[in-house]
């Protein structure tokens, strides 16, 4: 009988868990390649024309300067336990005037990828 009232009277203890329902945060913005640099004749492989999203004049573009590129692949054999590479670059400058970026990249950028999006991290930071 002693049991019973011990049991009834006992309150439990429930820990809440904190859920976090908040998207996670995304330190990139997504990009465009456009192409390479080029003239009518040539063109350079070493320079490669982002268009980022959002980004509509030179003043906009400039705060992407000095900021990391990662174009993103999938390839057919496993490397360090994964299929997925990357190619790593930096933003340079501006190229014309309605925001569009140079970036260099560690590799050229393959021919395919044109048209493909790449993400612009936004660090390192400058502020």
């Amino acid at each position: 009988m002693k049991a019973e009232q011990q049991q009834k009277g006992a309150t439990k203890t429930v820990k809440k868990v904190k859920v976090n329902k908040k998207a996670p945060v995304r330190l990139w913005v997504k990009a465009a390649f456009t192409g390479f640099r080029r003239s009518k004749v040539q063109q350079n492989e070493n320079q490669a024309l982002l268009k980022i999203q959002h980004v509509d004049d030179v003043s906009s573009s400039r705060f992407y300067w000095g900021k990391r590129v990662a174009y993103i692949y999938k390839a057919h054999s496993l490397k360090n336990n994964t299929k997925f590479r990357t190619i790593w670059g930096r933003i340079s400058r501006s190229h014309g005037s309605n925001g569009v970026v140079i970036a260099r990249f560690n590799r050229n950028l393959p021919p395919r990828a044109i048209g493909s999006t790449l993400r612009v991290f936004l660090y390192p930071n400058r502020a």
